[in-house]
């Protein structure tokens, strides 16, 4: 990874960080079994390190309460 990727993978992580804890969970492990997550790969996810799948999309989405145009936006896909 370059520094421009590290940076991009800092920011989307602070950005999950901040939305899961908007929406009450505490910590990684607690939003990851509300929604029958595994934590790694959440962490893979969101350190833009493997692209979400579809059907995870989705779940993603509405436990977090962002519109896929929100998220794609905070993983650096779209501007």
């Amino acid at each position: 990874m370059n520094n421009k990727d590290n940076q991009q993978s800092e920011m989307t992580w602070n950005w999950f960080v901040a939305r899961y804890q908007k929406m009450g969970y505490p910590s990684l492990n607690q939003f990851a079994n509300a929604h029958g997550l595994q934590k790694s790969s959440l962490s893979r996810y969101f350190h833009t390190q493997r692209q979400i799948p579809s059907g995870t999309m989705s779940i993603l989405c509405e436990s977090l309460k962002v519109s896929p145009n929100e998220m794609m936006k905070a993983l650096g896909v779209w501007k």
